[in-house]
């Protein structure tokens, strides 16, 4: 067995191991991973991974929340009598004393799971069919966990998509002006602003509950789906982010970028359009498996969410700029703006395209 520091965490977690090499794997900003190979070449591998508690400030409760739904998820899988339930869900393996992770002398909290071999990652969608198989994947996750209640999850990032709680910290970055930037951006504020009774209503609408709270991944990126060798879709990946929420953030944020022709910080707005295609297979992939459990009101709003998603992202990335750019990495002065500028466009090229989208969603 490897001799290292991580190879004692390792020991920590409750299963023996012949550890032949760590080492590091992946290209994750937030957390640190390694890939566990083990002895002999059959056995299965495992990742090691070190979670950021400086942005998920709850690690016992975020895994509780990976857990609880990669357990759900596992009982329908076997209760279905569906074959390699292994590489159908994430496993994680619990420590020696009962908790799902380790902690070293820093402090750190460090995570073990099953690595699922074989498989096959798309990191940037390109053609409609990829979008289709996206958006059924996401969906077919929500549709496993729809009748785990919301409340039964903690708030990983709390009020991550909570619009009103967003716009009061831009509120507050215009009464405050740290960086001194307002009076030149009243434009940009009156367009946020503007919008801002129409965009709460959805955070109105979880909270006096006529939209159902569910269980959302939050971070809908094709490269957070596995793919086998066929391009069959094996599970959904990257888990830190589940948490309770609206099933309209997965569909809005996923089309925040897909149905976007230009980057999220395109300088040229010209370049800014909508991409009809990936929008419609996006729909249609989504609808396939979430239409048997949304609700006709969440259906009907599914274009809404993708204007909401560029709205609040627009407004965040000028709060930051207001407060003089503290939260968001920025590759040059002014970076923040651009974004904000960009996200504003998106919205108005959406707020152009709604009868289209509200077309290809009563059609999917």
């Amino acid at each position: 067995m490897e001799s290292s520091p991580l190879s004692g965490l390792i020991s920590k977690f409750d299963i023996n191991l012949n550890i032949e090499e760590i080492y590091p794997f992946g290209n994750g900003h937030i957390n640190d991973t390694y890939l566990v190979k083990t002895t002999p070449a059959e056995a299965t591998d495992y990742m090691l991974q070190r979670k950021n508690h400086k942005i998920f400030k709850n690690v016992p409760g975020m895994m509780n929340n990976i857990v609880t739904t990669t357990n759900h998820i596992r009982k329908q899988l076997v209760a279905s009598g569906a074959t390699e339930v292994e590489r159908k869900v994430m496993t994680y393996i619990a420590s020696r004393d009962g908790q799902m992770f380790v902690k070293d002398d820093a402090g750190n909290f460090w995570t073990l799971f099953v690595f699922i071999a074989d498989c096959l990652v798309v990191e940037n969608i390109q053609k409609p069919e990829q979008a289709f198989r996206a958006a059924q994947a996401f969906g077919h996750f929500q549709k496993q966990l729809a009748d785990l209640p919301g409340d039964s999850l903690i708030e990983t990032i709390p009020n991550f998509h909570n619009g009103l709680s967003r716009l009061n910290d831009f509120n507050t970055a215009i009464s405050t002006d740290a960086a001194g930037r307002v009076s030149d951006n009243q434009l940009i504020i009156k367009k946020i602003l503007d919008r801002s009774v129409e965009m709460t209503g959805l955070q109105r609408g979880l909270d006096n509950k006529t939209l159902p709270l569910r269980i959302t991944h939050n971070d809908t990126k094709i490269n957070n789906i596995l793919f086998d060798k066929d391009n069959n879709t094996l599970c959904i990946i990257d888990l830190d982010t589940v948490m309770p929420g609206s099933a309209l953030y997965d569909f809005g944020d996923a089309i925040r970028t897909l149905g976007n022709r230009a980057p999220e910080d395109e300088p040229d707005i010209t370049k800014i359009a909508f991409n009809e295609e990936i929008y419609k297979a996006f729909a249609q992939g989504y609808l396939s498996e979430a239409r048997t459990f949304l609700s006709p009101n969440e259906i009907d709003l599914l274009p809404f969410s993708c204007r909401y998603m560029a709205w609040e992202q627009a407004m965040r990335f000028f709060t930051d700029y207001l407060n003089g750019d503290t939260y968001y990495k920025t590759d040059y002065p002014g970076h923040n703006l651009v974004r904000t500028k960009a996200q504003v466009r998106y919205l108005e090229v959406l707020e152009e395209q709604q009868d289209v989208m509200e077309t290809i969603v009563k059609n999917s």
